[in-house]
């Protein structure tokens, strides 16, 4: 879905002209004045039909719950007395569309109560499975305790729908419809209603072909073979339209016990397979199977489903022929989820926290998951709300995902309680919950970490996406466990040998070198404070020490411009300064508080002193920095003059280590630069160290020079 952010509320109007909050308008636009206004949106719509679709993202600071409750529950009122910026809780409306929707952020139509009165009704937020994502003209809604605010201009107001539950779409012979809105069915028949469903299908208008055939079985009387036909057409339309729980629901009650129920089995399959249950999805296209055994369609389903439900039980992934396939348009990968080597327990750290369920060696998967949800938008100031908008989208299509959705981390919002559960015959989707655990929870995610490397590729190529079993993992600043991403699948990889029943950790964000700097992001972010030994050891070391690291590194980033050299010579009286002021920057930093942790503050003059010497080919000094490097994300290694075995830093060297590309970057120079000081043992070791991090970094095994490109 194509989508552009739009703020929550609309432009204020002056101060003077705003009506008191809680008051009934004294004046409000008469219908023929909300129609004229109206078309003209219309027109502009006509005008630019491929415009893409606006999302409305919730504004935190104007949060309010969604209603909990049925209309059947509620004091239904005219139009005529809602009053100003007001929550009308335990009230509700009954109102006919009278206008063709203007579909901007949401649909905005004109309605009408049974009074006569007219205003204007804005649905955001409906999935685009329901007709109430267009609200034509001619239905008849109920909005629960409906919010009515003013639209930024005198006397125009509208009602305000952001919560999708909080409306409702009701069928012509209610009976809560008031008899002015009634207009009776508006076909009489089951068959009629079955041939309109036809008919929208042929059309691709399948929201309505749905609501047809689900008038079609209301009206039918005991006929079994007649509503058995028309399940299995609405099982079909849902699964094309992603509301895999209602198909599957509609798939089994088409069974009749014949022959013909394959066709029941493999619809109900295929729902399953939808909502990744493969398991489930494996169990009833084998009944299909059974029933149907030499046919194509349902041999080709049930070997698609055992192929994710071994790697679902191996881990087994070609992940550089998963890579191949990606296509700007086709980052959705039909792969199963690899959850066996881990489980969720309560955490010291944080709430819940993801565990190893055996001993994990460096480099190994540690899990591999599909996104639960991940909108192919890679565009920055859309992904955010592309993500948003399709989580609110499967919580009403699909109620079977709020378990596992709603499960998750919501900051503290404060919940109903009722959240998910079924009323009016739709779920209660909270829009602010629904942000809040979001913001908490996603993933920003490249099409895949390997082309991420690459210095070549323009900044901003991030979507957004939530993936749940994933959303466990704490963070640490010294992670033993690094992700990376294969279009929505993303991959776990342990950066150190880790036993069975540890604590995983990831970083959730790229860890900034000032303690103080990085504990502020995560406290703004996620409202913690870390705890990792890094960030705890830091915390230790005093005020001035902390000031006077603040300031060297000032200094060096200020007298190299934060550039690192390339192959340019860099004059020995630059280097020298340079070098001086790390050394002073290391004599800040105290021994006993420091000993095995990273340095992350010396990491940026190490390394410029690397390209400057290998620009002077200089390779000893080479070695003797890029130890440092490595020594300063909390490696342990020798001095520069030693025999060593580089690719035994993963295992060796402590569980306070910080892997990064720029680890494997490193190990290659060293490589590089033992080969030339002709250490050639030495020079393939580093070379394999760093084809196995940049197999942890990308998630599989790649060549090394695609960091050069």
């Amino acid at each position: 879905m194509a989508v552009t952010v739009t703020p929550n509320s609309t432009a204020a109007s002056s101060s003077s002209s705003k009506p008191k909050v809680g008051t009934v308008p004294s004046r409000r636009l008469t219908k023929e004045e909300l129609i004229k206004s109206h078309n003209v949106h219309l027109k502009k719509q006509k005008n630019a039909p491929n415009a893409p679709r606006a999302v409305k993202q919730p504004v935190t600071s104007e949060t309010y719950p969604a209603s909990t409750k049925s209309i059947r529950e509620l004091e239904i009122i005219p139009l005529s007395e809602l009053r100003a910026e007001t929550h009308h809780r335990g009230k509700g409306i009954i109102v006919k569309a009278i206008s063709a929707p203007y579909a901007g952020a949401g649909a905005v139509s004109i309605v009408e109560d049974e009074f006569g009165n007219a205003d204007r009704l804005a649905i955001y937020n409906q999935a685009d499975s329901s007709i109430l994502s267009g609200a034509p003209e001619g239905c008849v809604v109920a909005v629960k305790e409906p919010f009515y605010k003013n639209n930024g201009a005198p006397n125009d107001f509208m009602i305000c729908v952001d919560h999708p539950s909080d409306v409702v779409l009701l069928r012509f012979t209610d009976p809560i419809i008031p008899e002015p809105l009634r207009l009776g069915p508006l076909l009489k028949t089951a068959e009629e209603w079955k041939n309109a469903g036809d008919r929208a299908f042929i059309e691709k208008d399948f929201p309505t072909s749905v609501f047809c055939y689900s008038e079609a079985l209301q009206v039918s009387e005991d006929n079994a073979a007649f509503q058995a036909a028309v399940r299995t057409k609405r099982s079909s339309i849902n699964l094309i339209l992603g509301r895999y729980d209602a198909a599957k629901k509609d798939a089994l009650a088409s069974r009749t016990g014949g022959p013909q129920d394959w066709r029941a089995y493999y619809n109900a399959g295929r729902a399953a397979y939808g909502l990744c249950d493969y398991a489930e999805s494996d169990a009833l296209l084998s009944k299909a199977r059974e029933l149907s055994p030499d046919n194509d369609k349902v041999i080709r389903e049930h070997e698609r489903c055992r192929a994710r439900l071994h790697e679902e039980e191996t881990g087994e992934y070609d992940f550089a022929e998963m890579h191949a396939s990606l296509r700007p348009r086709a980052v959705h990968l039909d792969r199963g989820s690899f959850l066996r080597n881990t489980r969720v327990a309560e955490s010291t750290r944080h709430g819940r926290g993801l565990f190893a369920a055996r001993d994990i060696a460096a480099g190994e998967l540690v899990l591999v998951e599909k996104a639960t949800l991940m909108p192919n938008q890679y565009e920055p100031t859309r992904a955010s709300a592309a993500l948003y908008a399709l989580m609110v989208r499967q919580l009403c299509d699909n109620p079977s995902l709020a378990g596992p959705v709603l499960d998750l981390y919501d900051g503290g919002y404060a919940r109903s309680g009722a959240e998910g559960t079924l009323v009016d015959g739709v779920p209660i989707v909270d829009v602010f919950l629904v942000e809040s655990i979001r913001t908490k929870n996603c993933f920003s995610s490249p099409r895949s970490t390997i082309e991420d490397t690459r210095p070549s590729l323009s900044d901003g190529r991030f979507a957004k996406g939530l993936w749940v079993y994933a959303s466990h993992i704490n963070h640490s600043c010294v992670a033993n466990t690094m992700r990376s991403f294969v279009g929505d699948m993303l991959i776990s990889r342990a950066t150190r040998d880790i036993k069975e029943g540890e604590e995983l950790f990831q970083q959730y964000v790229p860890v900034r070198t000032v303690v103080d700097v990085r504990n502020k992001q995560f406290r703004d972010t996620w409202g913690f404070e870390c705890t990792c030994d890094l960030c705890s050891r830091e915390r230790r070391s005093p005020e001035a020490s902390l000031a006077k690291r603040k300031e060297l590194v000032a200094a060096v980033e200020k007298m190299c411009n934060k550039k690192l050299p390339g192959r340019e010579l860099i004059p020995d009286a630059k280097i020298r300064s340079v070098d001086k002021l790390m050394r002073q920057l290391e004599d800040a930093h105290e021994a006993d508080l420091y000993e095995g942790i990273p340095r992350l503050t010396l990491i940026y003059p190490c390394n410029w002193l690397v390209a400057a010497h290998r620009g002077r080919k200089n390779y000893a000094k080479v070695v003797k920095y890029a130890l440092k490097v490595l020594r300063n994300f909390g490696f342990k290694v020798p001095d520069e003059t030693e025999t060593w075995d580089p690719r035994e830093i993963y295992v060796n060297s402590g569980n306070a280590t910080l892997m990064t590309v720029h680890v494997v970057a490193t190990l290659r120079t060293l490589a590089e630069a033992y080969e030339v000081l002709g250490h050639d043992d030495i020079a393939e070791w580093c070379h394999e160290a760093a084809e196995f991090g940049y197999t942890i970094v990308t998630g599989f095994k790649n060549d090394l020079n695609t960091l050069d490109k």
